[in-house]
C-alpha cells in the first residue's frame, strides 16, 4: 500500500474516504505539525507528502527518495520549490477548486466592509455607545454602478466578477493571458492594460498568484495612479503589495481605504497598518470555513492518490511531467 505523510493533524472526516486505499501518517492532534527535522527523518519512507505550508526545500525533496508527489493546503504553492520538484519528476498538487467560492465570497465581504465603512461604524458605536452619524459624511462608496478592477482573472477573479456584477458593478480586468473577445462578452468583462485598470477602478481587487516577478508589484508609484476615492482589496498573496508603501498611501489619503487578508511578512503585520482607521484587516482567513477546509484537504489527497495510481488529476501544477 502506498504511503502518504501528512504534515499536520487534520480532522478524521478529511481522511475517512481514503482509509484502506493508502497508508496515511499524521500528528495525532488536529493542528499539530511535524517539525522540519521530523519531516526529514520520516520522508524517505513515503511516496507522497501533504505539506500544509511547510517550506518544501531542496533538502526535503532530496530526502524524499521515494516521493512521487507533494501537495500544499491551498491554491498557492510559493512555499514549494516546484521547479526543483519538477526536475526530480515529483508532481506538485494544490487545491484550486475548494478555495474558489469561499475566497470569492470573502473578497466581496471585504469590498462591502471597507466601501460601506462597516467596521469603522462598528468601532465608533462600541466607543460612543449611542447611534450618531453625520448627514453628509463623505467617506463611503455605493458600489452599485461603480467599476470593479481585477488584476488577475483566473477562477477566483471570474467568480468575484460574477458576484459583483450581481451588485450592479461594471467589471474591467487585466491578466497576462487575455481572454477571447467572445469569452469577455460572455462574462461581461472588459480588458484593459494594467495601468488603465488601476487608474480607472473604483474598487481594485488583486487575484494574481505570487511569483518573484510580481513581488511588490503594487508599490507607491502604482498606488498614486489610483483614484483618490478608490479602495484596494487583497485576498491573494501579501508580498504582491509593498506594505510600507500601502501605509504611506493610506496616511497621505492617496487612496480612500484598503481591505487586506494577506500580508507582506506573515505571520507578522505592520503596527502602522493596524493603527489606521481606513483599513480592514483579517488574518488570512478567506477560505476559513470548515466545509471548505475539509474540501481542501480531500482535494489535495485525491490529487496525491491520483498520481500514485497513475492517473492525471486536474490539480497538478506541473502537468508537463505527464508527458515523460
Amino acid at each position: 500500500m502506498k504511503k502518504i505523510l501528512i504534515g499536520s493533524g487534520i480532522p478524521k472526516v478529511c481522511v475517512e474516504p481514503f482509509e484502506g486505499i493508502v497508508d496515511m501518517t499524521m500528528p495525532p492532534v488536529v493542528g499539530e505539525r511535524f517539525p522540519q527535522d521530523e519531516v526529514l527523518r520520516l520522508i524517505p519512507e513515503y511516496d507522497a507528502f501533504f505539506c500544509f505550508g511547510t517550506p518544501l526545500t531542496k533538502e526535503i525533496l532530496d530526502a524524499g527518495k521515494n516521493l512521487k508527489a507533494v501537495a500544499n493546503f491551498g491554491v498557492g504553492y510559493d512555499n514549494i520549490d516546484w521547479k526543483y520538484a519538477t526536475e526530480k519528476n515529483i508532481f506538485v498538487v494544490n487545491t484550486p477548486q475548494s478555495v474558489l467560492q469561499p475566497t470569492a465570497e470573502f473578497t466581496v465581504a471585504l469590498i462591502m466592509a471597507i466601501s460601506r465603512g462597516i467596521l469603522m461604524y462598528d468601532r465608533k458605536l462600541r466607543r460612543e455607545k449611542k447611534c450618531s452619524s453625520e448627514r453628509f459624511f463623505n467617506r463611503d462608496l455605493m458600489v452599485y454602478g461603480k467599476t470593479l478592477g481585477l488584476l488577475g482573472f483566473g477562477r477566483i477573479g471570474k467568480a468575484v466578477a460574477q458576484k459583483c456584477q450581481g451588485l450592479g458593478m461594471h467589471v474591467i480586468y487585466y491578466d497576462p493571458y487575455r481572454l477571447s473577445e467572445e469569452k469577455e462578452k460572455e462574462l461581461g468583462a472588459t480588458y484593459m492594460p494594467l495601468k488603465e485598470v488601476v487608474s480607472t477602478a473604483d474598487v481594485l481587487s488583486l487575484h494574481m498568484p505570487y511569483t518573484s516577478e510580481n513581488h511588490h508589484l503594487f508599490n507607491y508609484d502604482l498606488m498614486k495612479t489610483m483614484k483618490k476615492t478608490a479602495y484596494l482589496i487583497n485576498a491573494a498573496r501579501g508580498p504582491i503589495v509593498n506594505e510600507a508603501d500601502l501605509v504611506k498611501a493610506l496616511k497621505e489619503e492617496r487612496i480612500r481605504g484598503a481591505a487586506i487578508d494577506v500580508f507582506d511578512n506573515e505571520p507578522n503585520v505592520s503596527d502602522e497598518l493596524l493603527e489606521l482607521e481606513n483599513v480592514v484587516v483579517t488574518p488570512h482567513v478567506a477560505s476559513c470555513i470548515f466545509e471548505s477546509r475539509v474540501g481542501m484537504a480531500q482535494e489535495a489527497l485525491k490529487g496525491l492518490i491520483g498520481i500514485l495510481e497513475g492517473n492525471h488529476p486536474a490539480n497538478v501544477i506541473n502537468p508537463q511531467l505527464f508527458k515523460k
